[in-house]
């Protein structure tokens, strides 16, 4: 099962919202996920869902508060790489003229609405129901371990502008792009999708990435101190391998006899422990770091100009 899937599976199974909360969610989904349609002067409803336990919610919803006669349509859906898609359908009857102006679908004299209604802007919990439908209808999320991205996939342009004026309510600002005719709004940051699912209510989904997020902190950070630790020792064994070349140069010029008693006696401690730092040489000969390195650099002076 995808995170996706795992998010929309608990958003489904959530504890009942109220009436005007479950009304929002509906009025979304069928936004983004369904159409009106008219045969023979008469209004029906189609909607169509991917996930059985959200058809079922949903079928149940409309079956006990409205009371309608409902078809229902399974069928497989290869576009989606999803088993089956399920069909919910309000066929023509009384009471669909009232459910579409109580969703926001029509006005009083009859004419379509093509955009939210205004009820679940103004309310900051129908604005969340609303928003949770939009994503349990057409909505997606990466999961925790891989790059942060959660977008809605919107075929019509107006949900689209509606959703980016919705998401300005809670002081979110998406970004936007085309891809095979939908219109995607979407996120990239972590605490803008990890702010996204606490709004719609997945919070158990944003634990584990706050969760995951931590995690890969931490693992980042060893990381960048492996890195800069590496990256010293390999500076460190550098200057030690030229320090070795330096006695190496005295000793075949000179001798290390020509050195004064402190400087052969650095030189030798050197060879003995050629990968020892500076820190540890000056505990072998009871000297400071600095006095180590001043006795070294006076070696390499030495070199040079035998050179």
């Amino acid at each position: 099962m995808s995170f996706t899937d795992q998010v929309k599976e608990d958003l489904t199974h959530k504890a009942k919202y109220d009436y005007s909360e479950q009304l929002a969610e509906l009025a979304a989904l069928i936004r983004i996920d369904g159409s009106i349609q008219i045969t023979n002067k008469h209004l029906a409803v189609k909607v169509t869902l991917y996930h059985g336990n959200l058809a079922r919610r949903i079928y149940s919803l409309i079956k006990e508060r409205f009371g309608f006669s409902i078809e229902i349509r399974v069928r497989q859906d290869r576009r989606f790489n999803l088993s089956h898609s399920y069909d919910i359908i309000v066929t023509p009857q009384p009471g669909v003229r009232e459910f579409l102006l109580e969703l926001g679908f029509l006005t009083p004299d009859n004419n379509l609405v093509f955009h939210i209604k205004g009820e679940y802007l103004d309310s900051r919990k129908l604005s969340q129901a609303y928003l949770r439908g939009l994503f349990l209808g057409g909505g997606s999320v990466n999961r925790p371990q891989s790059e942060y991205h959660l977008e809605f996939r919107c075929e019509r342009e107006s949900v689209a502008e509606d959703l980016k004026i919705l998401l300005t309510k809670f002081d979110l600002e998406a970004h936007q792009t085309e891809h095979k005719g939908n219109q995607v709004i979407y996120f990239k940051s972590y605490a803008e999708v990890v702010k996204v699912l606490n709004i719609i209510g997945a919070h158990q989904a944003m634990l584990k990435m706050e969760n995951d997020h931590i995690v890969k902190g931490l693992k980042n950070d060893v990381n960048r101190r492996v890195n800069f630790e590496t990256a010293n020792l390999e500076k460190s064994v550098s200057a030690a391998m030229d320090q070795l070349e330096y006695i190496d140069i005295i000793e075949r010029k000179e001798g290390l006899e020509s050195l004064s008693p402190g400087l052969q006696e650095m030189a030798e401690v050197r060879r003995a422990n050629p990968y020892a730092s500076l820190k540890e040489l000056g505990e072998i000969i009871d000297l400071s770091k600095s006095g180590v390195n001043h006795r070294l650099r006076r070696i390499k002076k030495i070199a040079q100009n035998l050179t």
